[in-house]
């Protein structure tokens, strides 16, 4: 067991060391956030950090729950009795903009937006939007408060029940192409580490020496073991940075912020990549094992990926029918059971 761990720390730390390691997996991570560094800058540049002001006519809005918004602004807000006192700020630059509330809201919901050449930022649009809702549903009676404030939960099925879009469906929709794109990624990947487990010994002659103080199990198992984590820690990264990209990029932009996670979609990703990672590793390592030389490995190994992606050529399929009988085949075979399932998942 301990020489097996010796072996795979070494693959581990051979492949991690390799420039073209690096760059594949810094590469992604930072391109994300150079991108969301950019769209924050474009957001806040284009913002005001001017109170924004408004006018109530129906005494219905407290400014005192500003701060209680869901989603809160980094602006201050006014509250001005009379349409020309919000006007006056306006044109000395006290505000950046006012609403007009008008007196029968609640009959005719329509606001007035007051600015000049630039209006309110998106963010501080959706905050005010948000004040304005949280102030009507405090006067709805109690029973009623906790149900207005989740929403609704609306669900569209099919008449056949085969198809059915929910809530989360936006989620719903990318998680399995990003989790398909992954599994690509890594079916790809462990067709040139796995590959490297054995056809470099052999290449430089050290697998004779290798021979006389480990065991086949010990060999092929270490460097299997090792390059697997390889592929794991760039999973890692890349999902760790997403997350945090995502929590910072919710602070900017609304939709980012009221999106709801899949959470049964995710359990189901974690559960069946292990194994179908695990397939391919085996399959690879045993190719890496019988070949000569890795070049003929390479060419081997270019047929044996096609099982395993060979669901992402029925895009058109699972979108329009997820339960036909060609994908609930696929399903059930192991190395396409994956990436059908998340699609279906995504899409039924």
């Amino acid at each position: 067991m301990h020489k097996a761990f010796l072996v795979a720390r070494h693959a581990y730390l051979e492949a991690v060391k390799k420039k073209s390691f690096l760059i594949a997996t810094l590469g992604l991570p930072l391109l994300l956030v150079v991108v969301m560094v950019i769209a924050i800058v474009v957001q806040l540049s284009g913002s005001s950090k001017l109170p924004l002001g408004y006018v109530d006519h129906t005494g219905l809005f407290d400014p005192a729950l500003w701060d209680r918004v869901e989603r809160p602004p980094q602006v201050e807000l006014v509250r001005f009795s009379e349409t020309s006192e919000a006007q006056a700020a306006l044109e000395a630059q006290e505000i950046q903009a006012y609403y007009v509330i008008p007196k029968d809201y609640l009959e005719a919901p329509l606001l007035e937006l007051y600015y000049w050449e630039t209006g309110p930022g998106e963010l501080v649009v959706a905050s005010f939007e948000g004040f304005m809702q949280f102030n009507l549903i405090l006067q709805a009676p109690a029973t009623a408060r906790t149900r207005l404030l989740r929403g609704a939960d609306l669900t569209i099925r099919s008449l056949d029940g085969r198809r059915q879009v929910g809530g989360d469906s936006f989620l719903n929709m990318i998680l399995p192409f990003a989790a398909g794109f992954a599994f690509y990624f890594v079916v790809m990947s462990a067709g040139g580490y796995m590959l490297q487990a054995v056809t470099n010994e052999k290449e430089n002659r050290t697998i004779e020496v290798l021979a006389t103080s480990l065991s086949p199990e010990q060999l092929i198992g270490g460097k299997a073991v090792g390059l697997m984590a390889v592929v794991l820690t760039q999973l890692l990264l890349w999902g760790g940075v997403l997350v945090l990209v995502g929590l910072v990029g919710a602070r900017y932009f609304p939709i980012l912020y009221t999106l709801e996670m899949p959470w049964d979609l995710i359990g189901l990703v974690l559960l069946f990549f292990l194994p179908s990672y695990l397939l391919v590793a085996s399959v690879m390592t045993a190719v890496g094992s019988v070949v000569v030389d890795q070049q003929q490995g390479q060419q081997i190994a270019g047929l044996l990926n096609m099982p395993f992606i060979f669901p992402l050529f029925f895009v058109g399929l699972i979108m329009t029918n997820p339960n036909s009988p060609m994908l609930v085949a696929l399903t059930l075979f192991p190395t396409t059971s994956f990436i059908t399932l998340t699609m279906r998942w995504g899409f039924t």
